[in-house]
Order: C-alpha cells, then sequence, then structure tokens
C-alpha cells in the first residue's frame, strides 16, 4: 500500500505538533521550512486536520496550530482516514469482479477483505505518541551508525 503525499505530510505534520507541549503552538512557515512540505499544500492538508477535530487554531500573538488532543490518544487509522477514506471496506474492490458479468469471486472477496482487515489492525494499532517515539529512535539508530573513516 501507498499514502498520498497529502496523508504522508499529514503524518509529518501531527508528528512535528505532537513534540510541542500542551497547549503550544508552532507556525506552518516553520513545519514547512523543517520539513520540506511546500507552504501552499500544507495550509490546505493543516485545514482538512483541523477540520477533522485533529488540530486547533490559535489567532493573533502566539497564535498557530496546535494538537486538538494528546497524542497518545490519536490512532494513524483517523489520520489516514482523513485523506485516504476508510481503511478497511466491507465491500469486494473492483479488482474482485469477473470481467463481463460483474459478479464477486469469492476467492478475491476474502482476500481483499483479509488484507484490508490486517492494514485496518496495523493502522489503529499506531499512535501518534507511538509515531514519534519510532521517528526518535531512527534518529538515534542514524546518529550511532555513523563511520567516520580517515
Amino acid at each position: 500500500m501507498r499514502l498520498s503525499k497529502k496523508t504522508e505530510y499529514a503524518l509529518r505534520a501531527l508528528i512535528y505538533a505532537a513534540r510541542f507541549p500542551a497547549g503550544t503552538t508552532f507556525q506552518i512557515r516553520d513545519l514547512a521550512e523543517k520539513n520540506g512540505i511546500p507552504k501552499k499544500f500544507l495550509e490546505l492538508i493543516l485545514l482538512e486536520l483541523k477540520n477533522a477535530g485533529l488540530l486547533e487554531s490559535r489567532r493573533g500573538v502566539g497564535g498557530g496550530y496546535l494538537l486538538a488532543r494528546r497524542p497518545e490518544t490519536i490512532r494513524a487509522t483517523e489520520i489516514v482516514e482523513v485523506f485516504e477514506g476508510p481503511v478497511t471496506t466491507a465491500e469486494p474492490e473492483r479488482g474482485a469482479r469477473r470481467a463481463g458479468r460483474g459478479e464477486t469471486s469469492p476467492a478475491v472477496a476474502r482476500l481483499v477483505a483479509e488484507a484490508s482487515g490486517a492494514m485496518g489492525a496495523v493502522f489503529s494499532r499506531w499512535t501518534l505518541s507511538e509515531l514519534v517515539r519510532e521517528e526518535d529512535e531512527a534518529a538515534e539508530r542514524r546518529r550511532r551508525n555513523v563511520m567516520y573513516f580517515i
């Protein structure tokens, strides 16, 4: 499975937001610069995340965006579904239809249902705080694995 750029950027934006103390705002400009995300595209993404109830915005001095909830309460499923639609599907995919008759192959339908369920389980298992921890651990591994040659 591949996630759209929009979803990938949304995940990166929320990981960035989760690093701030509760109630602390961040600026779109800083997020865009530090993560290499086009600012205009990011504005649209953050608006969608706000409309989905994952972010809040504040106006005025000290304004910006902040997480609407604690990172440990936000599941990856919620984030992905904002941009990709439902992670699990009860109906068979178009590829499961037999050519010309519109009938569903039971074997393919079951395969798609099981794969969809497994994918949904993985996304449901991960929280935003776990994504932050994984990012931190990956950065630490990269830092430790640097080799110096003389």
